[in-house]
C-alpha cells in the first residue's frame, strides 16, 4: 500500500504507461482519507465558534428563539465556508488523482480522455455548487421559518443539484475495477504489481 501511495505521488504528472487496479485502489483511498481527514478538521473548526456563539447566548439568558436565529446566522456562514473549502479541496485532490486515473485506464486499454471526460464534470459539480450557495442559504431561513412543505421544496431542489457530483465517482468506480488488459497494450506493458 505505501509503495502504491509513494509510487502515485511520484508521477503526478504522469499520463503515460499503465497502472495496475491494486495500486490504484490503494492510492485511491489515501486520497478519500485525507479528504475525510480535512472534512473533519474543517467541520470541528467551523462549528467550535457557533457552539461558543450558542453557549453564550444562553449564559446571558437570551430567549429560544434568539439563540436559534443566532445559529442560524452562524450555520449560513459557516455554510459558505465550507462550501469554499470544499472547493478547493476537491481541485487540489482531483489534480492528484487524474493522472493515476489515466494510467489506470490505459491499464484497462481505454482511452484517457475518459479522465479528462471526469474532470470536466466534477469542475462542472463544483461550480454548481458554489452558484447555489446563496439557494442554501435561503434554505437555511426557510429551515428557521418553519414552515415544512417550503423546505421539502427547496431541498429536492437542492438535492438534484447535489447529484452531478456522484457522476465522477461512478465514472472512477466504474472504470477503475475494468479488468487489466493481459500483456502488453498501446499504453506499454503490463505494470508491476504493488
Amino acid at each position: 500500500m505505501i509503495a502504491a501511495i509513494k509510487c502515485n505521488l511520484a508521477n503526478l504528472t504522469n499520463f503515460k504507461g499503465r497502472e495496475g487496479r491494486s495500486a490504484f485502489w490503494f492510492y485511491f483511498l489515501f486520497l478519500a482519507i485525507i479528504q475525510i481527514a480535512i472534512s473533519v478538521v474543517m467541520s470541528i473548526a467551523l462549528t467550535g465558534p457557533m457552539m461558543a456563539d450558542v453557549f453564550s447566548a444562553a449564559q446571558q439568558g437570551l430567549g429560544e428563539a434568539e439563540i436559534q436565529k443566532r445559529m442560524f446566522e452562524r450555520l449560513t456562514g459557516m455554510m459558505r465556508t465550507s462550501v469554499w473549502l470544499s472547493v478547493v479541496t476537491t481541485v487540489v485532490l482531483t489534480g492528484m488523482l487524474v493522472a493515476s486515473f489515466t494510467r489506470r485506464l490505459h491499464d484497462s486499454n481505454k482511452p484517457g480522455w475518459i479522465a479528462g471526460l471526469t474532470v470536466v464534470i466534477q469542475f462542472a459539480a463544483l461550480g454548481v455548487a458554489v452558484s447555489t450557495i446563496d439557494k442554501m442559504a435561503q434554505v437555511m431561513l426557510i429551515a428557521q421559518s418553519g414552515d415544512m412543505a417550503k423546505l421539502q421544496e427547496a431541498q429536492a431542489g437542492m438535492m438534484m443539484n447535489g447529484a452531478l457530483g456522484y457522476v465522477p465517482l461512478l465514472l472512477i468506480v466504474v472504470f477503475g475495477v475494468w479488468p487489466s488488459s493481459d500483456g502488453a497494450n498501446r499504453y506499454g506493458e503490463e505494470p508491476d504489481h504493488i
